[in-house]
């Protein structure tokens, strides 16, 4: 996890330029310009250009030009111009020097000038970067305080960016004190703002210590599916120090699986992005040591002391943050050579380093080490202690270990026991439980599964049923409607056509035969009352006149027979909508206006047709009592209302009824267009 946090935050946290093929040029050039410019601002931005570009290129005299960046920014005061050049600095010797110790000395030594001539993001980075220093050196409840302190000047400063670096950071401290539940929920509040504000840099950050979160508690499926995604991504975003980290982790997953071809596959794979990359120092001792391990325990001894002899060759890969790798990869050769003092010696100082260091992983991968060792030089006693002790690390880590292996050793390595096998069948008696157990909770389960897929199969066939009957009902009341509209239409024909017709030629007979009686008012009255009828019924001439003129010619008869001053604007000369449709369009109409006639005590009533994009809006206002919708069920539920409202649903209208007490109703139908 180390590896991973350093070489992230190098990658994500600092500022980058593409790779120059003639990086000494430009610097000399830049260095040439510096020396004949006057003025002071200007010179200040070339100075700070430079040292930006020397961040990738060191040796070229970053240490020396940093430093005197630093000082003229203060000497101007350019205090964000220095305080960015600081925390590049302190991150240089954290991280590519490994010498964590000079960056807090660099916190120390100008932080208390600059605190209060910065801005909150910059004291947000200062305590960042100091607080890897800290992690750096294993004083973990110290990072952990100065990554909190960023977290909220990040905050305060509004950048979710740096806000999700100080949460990122706070779980790798926490996941190599051993925490992974915080350590996760704290990667995953990381990742959540980087997805957010699409930082994809960040989100394979994020994603690949996840990754490592979960094959650290042996969760390699899901280990693996997060990793191959963080591939893809780094693939792409061409990130090379990534993808050389990543292959790392995954070098070390399949080392836990004891799949020792994969393992080395996934090293080369490492090293060859790091030949890409602008970190290749800095990762190349760790793919040394990881290639001595991995020989080592494949059992390809030669191999492994060529890239042990590579790792010795330069002292910077045996010190400082490399340290450990190298007494790990030692120890290993060592063990592989069957020299298992040598081993002890290597594993020892191992152990004791991490120990100093209070990384739990590390401590436990050591413990386990020695515990091998001591088996190899048959001191059992003294490998029961070390794997115990490994054992009692990985449980209290991952809290739900079993303790089969403990157990194994623990009747193994106790050989002064006069009652071992008695020991050995209580644990066969044991093992025998357990696996009554499990049998147990298989059976159970599987009833409980069964229980549980009669019980969805029953739930969905009793929706289906509901769903089905709803859908019955519904056709029904269409069905219904369409029925009752085609007897209308056939009763108003008969009452126009033959009884009218009747009615007609029997006045007709009357006026004809009777020269001296020419009253012929009740035939007349009766003649008006069909044809009255048959209106109401089915408007006898709707086929021909169509929608408009049969709702315009509805609301002049409205207006014969009433009392209320009825209005229409109704401009629109073709509706467009289904000729189908148009008749029941007329009967909600109708069946409006005279709920309007019964109920409103209104004084006005206007209806409006308006033509709208892609639908027509059907409008029918009053100025009557109004009622209240909460109140008033009685009228929204009555028969008139409901035929509305199933002739709405049935074309496909959409219906909605506004009223207020003493102020009126509007109802509106919006009918969609063809």
């Amino acid at each position: 996890m180390k590896t991973i946090c350093i070489a992230f935050f190098l990658l994500t946290y600092s500022i980058t330029y593409a790779q120059d093929t003639t990086p000494q040029h430009k610097v000399e050039a830049l260095k040439s310009l510096i020396k004949i410019e006057k003025n002071d601002g200007k010179k200040l931005k070339l100075l700070d250009r430079v040292t930006d570009f020397l961040i990738d290129y060191p040796k070229l005299g970053y240490d020396s030009i940093s430093r005197v960046t630093i000082d003229y920014a203060i000497q101007l005061d350019s205090f964000n111009i220095a305080s960015r050049n600081i925390q590049n600095r302190i991150n240089y010797y954290n991280n590519t020097l490994g010498k964590p110790e000079e960056g807090i000395v660099i916190f120390n030594t100008y932080f208390k000038t600059l605190k209060d001539h910065i801005t909150d993001r910059n004291i947000a980075g200062f305590y960042i970067d100091t607080g890897d220093c800290y992690y750096n050196q294993r004083q973990l409840d110290t990072a952990i305080s100065y990554y909190n302190k960023a977290k909220k000047f990040a905050i305060k400063a509004g950048n979710d960016r740096v806000k999700a670096f100080a949460i990122l950071r706070h779980g790798y401290a926490y996941f190599d004190q051993g925490n992974f539940t915080k350590a996760s929920l704290n990667t995953q509040e990381a990742s959540e703002i980087f997805i957010k504000i699409e930082d994809t840099l960040n989100i394979i950050a994020s994603k690949n210590s996840l990754a490592i979160i979960y094959s650290s508690n042996d969760f390699f499926d899901e280990a693996e599916q997060e990793r191959l995604e963080t591939i893809a991504l780094a693939k792409a975003f061409k990130s090379y120090a990534q993808l050389t980290s990543i292959y790392l982790n995954a070098a070390a997953d399949k080392q836990k699986q004891n799949l020792k071809k994969e393992e080395i596959i996934y090293i080369q794979k490492a090293e060859k992005e790091n030949k890409k990359s602008n970190y290749f120092d800095y990762f190349h001792p760790i793919i040394l040591q990881a290639f001595v391990i991995a020989y080592a325990e494949n059992d390809s001894i030669n191999k492994a002391k060529f890239y042990y002899k590579a790792l010795k060759e330069d002292k910077r890969n045996t010190e400082g943050i490399y340290e450990s790798k190298y007494y790990r990869a030692s120890a290993h050769l060592a063990f592989a050579e069957k020299d298992f003092p040598n081993a002890l010696k290597w594993g020892t100082k191992y152990l004791d380093l991490v120990r100093g260091l209070d990384h739990i992983p590390n401590i436990e991968m050591g413990e386990a080490f020695l515990a091998k060792v001591y088996q190899k030089l048959n001191q059992y006693d003294l490998a029961y202690i070390h794997l115990t002790a490994s054992k009692k690390i990985e449980d209290s880590i991952k809290s739900s270990q079993k303790n089969k292996a403990l157990s194994y050793y623990q009747t193994l390595y106790e050989t002064n026991k006069r009652d071992q096998k008695i020991e050995n069948q209580k644990t066969e008696i044991e093992l025998l439980d357990i696996e009554n157990k499990h049998k147990a909770e298989l059976l159970w389960g599987s009833i409980i599964l069964l229980i549980a897929l009669f019980s969805i199969i029953y739930l969905w066939r009793s929706r289906k049923y509901s769903r089905k009957n709803v859908q019955l009902q519904k056709t029904f009341a269409q069905d219904l409607i369409h029925s009752v509209e085609a007897e209308r239409k056939r009763i108003s024909s008969e009452l126009h056509d033959s009884v009218g017709q009747s009615l007609l030629l029997i006045k007709n007979k009357i006026f004809l035969e009777n020269e001296n009686n020419n009253d012929t008012s009740l035939v007349d009255g009766a003649i008006d009352e069909v044809r009255t009828i048959s209106q109401q019924l089915h408007p006898f001439q709707f086929e021909k006149l169509g929608l408009i003129k049969s709702v315009k010619n509805t609301i002049v008869n409205f207006q014969k027979n009433s009392d209320i001053f009825y209005s229409e604007d109704i401009d629109i000369e073709t509706l467009n909508i289904p000729k189908d449709n148009e008749i029941f369009i007329y009967r909600m109409l109708q069946e409006c206006l005279n709920n309007v006639e019964k109920h409103s005590d209104a004084k006005a009533c206007a209806i409006s047709v308006e033509d709208l994009k892609d639908a027509v809006l059907f409008q029918i206002k009053d100025n009557g009592i109004g009622f209240d919708l909460t109140e008033n069920t009685e009228l929204l539920n009555s028969l008139g209302m409901k035929t509305i409202k199933e002739r709405a649903k049935l074309i496909g209208a959409q219906l909605s009824i506004d009223s207020i007490k003493g102020k009126g109703t509007t109802i509106q139908i919006k009918v969609q267009k063809k």
